[in-house]
């Protein structure tokens, strides 16, 4: 029983020893760690402001459908509601006024809207 004991401490290792792997094993993983955290919040963003960009498209368009509701308004609204969460920077809204439909088109780059990989959203838009 002695003798098992013996050797099982021998094979185990003292923190101390391991300080290099656990180093080495850190350096590897990381980068991959920080990739997928960073990552997951620039696309919660990006998800933030797709939404925001819909929310505003709506609202312009029902301001449009009000009796008396004019271009300029529901562009104005349109802009509006992106303002009020900080991405109306460059954006347009386009309205399209039909005697039976009202489309309306709103467009944020999406380089205004990134946070670290504006490098690769240059020419997107939402």
């Amino acid at each position: 029983m002695k003798l098992i004991r013996q050797k099982l401490r021998a094979r185990s290792k003292t923190p101390a020893e391991r300080c290099g792997a656990s180093l080495v094993e850190f350096s590897i993983v990381a980068p991959v760690i920080f990739l997928f955290f960073l990552g997951g919040l620039e696309l919660t963003s990006l998800n933030f402001a797709r939404q925001t960009v819909g929310i505003a498209s709506y609202e312009a368009a029902r301001k449009m459908i009000i009796p008396g509701g004019t271009v300029a308004q529901a562009q104005t609204e349109g802009l509006r509601q992106l303002s009020l969460v900080g991405i109306g920077t460059g954006a347009t809204v386009t309205v399209t006024d039909s005697p039976t439909t009202v489309s309306v088109t709103v467009r944020v780059p999406a380089s205004t809207v990134s946070w670290g990989l504006t490098r690769f959203s240059s020419g997107f838009s939402l």
